[in-house]
């Protein structure tokens, strides 16, 4: 919805700026994203209908959700917002994840309002106090795209392509909420590969009720015992380290196989049954 994009915008306002080669030198970038100036211009996204925000509480705290149906709309707040509107690639079978440390302008300006409302007299140094928290105008925001989850199609996983394109959205969704949990709760604690299974079984079981270890192979780019050009374990290891990351993997599944089905219940809360299984 553009309701939602332009609320956006004001928070993070690179959202605003084109995707280009050399943007974050622009004096309009800087003024906007660095200094919170306002920029006289509209959001560019193709489809502002198919994008939708909304929050969702954890035992991490709320986490900031923006989902953008179309694939080039995702890319474009990808790339503006992890970086700096710069025209990075991003793969194909990347459909979501979390941006951290984003400066949320928007609550930068709603303290500013509020304090010179109640006779404040000093901004320059309220400023400095109010921003010297991290808490209090940083944010993380998950960007979740439309696509098939890690790239793969429908046929592969036996469904239709609008069942899949909304099991997706749940398996993507979970997926980036129990690294934001893990990472809030746990932020000594990460391994990728570990992690990386561990976020696919609590979006698996978000989506379909159960763990599926085929499907969790499927998503990471091993089958048959080998890895498959193209999938998602190769963002996770060196070519040379694949063997070892599908032996790895392959063991991992099994593990969080039998955990699941120890832990789980049937009414049992999503993030109940991660930090029951973690790590």
């Amino acid at each position: 919805m553009r309701e939602d994009l332009e609320k956006l915008a004001r928070r993070y306002p690179q959202l605003l700026l084109p995707i280009q080669e050399g943007t974050r030198q622009t004096e309009a970038y800087k003024s906007a994203v660095l200094c919170g100036e306002p920029l006289d211009a509209q959001p560019d996204f193709r489809c502002p209908e198919e994008i939708i925000a909304s929050s969702e509480d954890t035992p991490a705290g709320r986490a900031e959700i923006l989902y953008l149906g179309d694939r080039q709309d995702f890319l474009h707040a990808y790339q503006a917002l992890a970086y700096r509107c710069e025209p990075t690639p991003i793969p194909d079978s990347v459909g979501a994840v979390t941006i951290g440390g984003l400066i949320n302008w928007e609550k930068i300006h709603t303290h500013r309002d509020e304090y010179l409302a109640a006779g404040g007299e000093d901004w320059d140094a309220e400023f400095s106090r109010f921003t010297s928290e991290r808490k209090n105008y940083r944010d993380s925001v998950i960007l979740l795209s439309g696509g098939n989850y890690s790239n793969v199609p429908a046929e592969r996983v036996g469904l239709a392509p609008e069942a899949w394109k909304e099991k997706s959205y749940l398996i993507r969704k979970f997926h980036e909420l129990t690294h934001f949990v893990c990472r809030g709760l746990y932020p000594e604690d990460i391994d990728a590969l570990r992690d990386e299974v561990i976020a696919d079984s609590i979006g698996l079981v978000a989506a379909f009720g159960t763990y599926d270890p085929a499907l969790a192979r499927l998503f990471l780019g091993v089958e048959d015992g080998v890895f498959r050009e193209g999938g998602r374990l190769s963002h996770y290891a060196k070519e040379d380290e694949l063997p070892a990351a599908v032996s790895r993997v392959n063991a991992m599944i099994d593990e969080y196989n039998a955990r699941i089905e120890k832990a789980r219940t049937a009414d049992q809360d999503l993030f109940a049954l991660l930090l029951r299984i973690f790590p």
